[in-house]
């Protein structure tokens, strides 16, 4: 009375090609200035890693360039140099030169005035391809503060696609 059928079920024989990882992660080796209240991108000389060619080092080496459209998650890292006057040390994210898509001051610590500060920051956002993210250091401390070259953490940006 009930009759068993068997489906045939296709399997695809590869991923799409925005599966895997589509990454990179770009650092500066040498201490970079910030001038006193100007916002100034933060440039970005060596790779840890770029799976899609997202960064640059040879051109426009501030930008992280989506070059696979999607969702990624964005993440900046900077030290900034110890000083003892207090005043605003900030991270953002900037879309293609214009948008602020994500912000953070950095507490300076009354309790330890002469510690430099360390600050991270991270946003997600939906890229296009071609779209692109800088990060911007901006201080209103001193008339010259630099964002440390310190191994691994300062200055550091990456992003990630995510599902």
């Amino acid at each position: 009375s009930g009759n068993i059928v068997d489906d045939l079920i296709t399997l695809a024989g590869t991923q799409p090609s925005t599966y895997g990882d589509v990454s990179a992660r770009a650092y500066n080796t040498t201490a970079f200035s910030l001038t006193s209240g100007t916002a100034a991108v933060i440039t970005l000389d060596s790779e840890r890693w770029d799976t899609d060619t997202i960064h640059s080092t040879a051109s426009n080496t501030s930008r992280l360039t989506a070059t696979t459209a999607g969702k990624y998650q964005i993440s900046g890292h900077a030290e900034f140099a110890a000083n003892v006057n207090p005043g605003r040390r900030r991270l953002e994210i900037l879309l293609n030169g214009t948008t602020v898509i994500a912000s953070q001051d950095c507490p300076f610590n009354e309790a330890t005035p002469s510690d430099a500060v360390r600050c991270s920051i991270t946003t997600h956002y939906n890229f296009s391809a071609t779209d692109y993210v800088e990060l911007r250091g901006n201080q209103t401390v001193a008339s010259t503060l630099n964002v440390n070259a310190s191994g691994n953490y300062s200055p550091e940006f990456e992003m990630t696609k995510v599902p």
